[in-house]
């Protein structure tokens, strides 16, 4: 309740301070709206299970994300999320996917995604584990497109994997279960 009130008060805000925009063109976090026609692009999280029965909460703080456009551009563009998404992976399991971020991309073909994660904490169902992320993001490389009228669902499917007897988890991308064309159960 106090987050849909926080951000309905920036919602209020930000139209009252733009002098009656017609939209956001930067959109921040998930829980950021724009007008639904100016909306071609969602990005969804979710858990490909693996050893996610190790923990009873594994949150993930995703700070920002970035795509990489195709052809001849082949520029980056990054999205802040402000506030950083939180996301718990144990809720996240089989089908189920929840929305990090929504908003406008140009058309064409897009080759990659970045998460950056700024902070992994579990809580695990034994003591002594850790997580690691060695880079600080996860990136699948995936191509997809945008196309004029349509909007792009992607599923980015992370795991958490048990690196062997020595009681860590590193967190990595699951290609096999991302992309635009998985099925999804959308959860909050």
């Amino acid at each position: 309740m106090r987050r849909y009130l926080a951000t309905m008060i920036a919602l209020i805000l930000v139209i009252l301070l733009s002098g009656g925009c017609e939209y956001l063109t930067t959109l921040t976090g998930a829980s950021d709206r724009l007008n639904p026609e100016d909306v071609n692009f969602r990005l969804l999280i979710s858990d490909e299970a693996n050893a996610i029965g190790d923990f009873e909460e594994l949150n993930v703080t995703i700070t920002d994300i970035g795509v990489h456009q195709g052809g001849d551009s082949g520029s980056w563009i990054e999205f802040e999320l402000d506030p950083p998404e939180i996301v718990d992976l144990t809720k996240l399991q089989e089908s189920n996917a929840t929305e990090i971020w929504i908003g406008q991309l140009d058309e064409g073909t897009y080759t990659k995604i970045f998460i950056y994660v700024g902070e992994i904490e579990g809580i695990p169902n034994e003591d002594g584990d850790t997580i690691k992320l060695p880079s600080g993001r996860l990136q699948i490389s995936y191509p997809f497109e945008i196309t004029e009228g349509e909007v792009t669902e992607f599923v980015y499917d992370v795991t958490v994997i048990k690196a062997g007897q020595s009681g860590q988890y590193i967190l990595q991308p699951q290609i096999a279960e991302s992309g635009p064309d998985q099925d999804f159960e959308e959860v909050d």
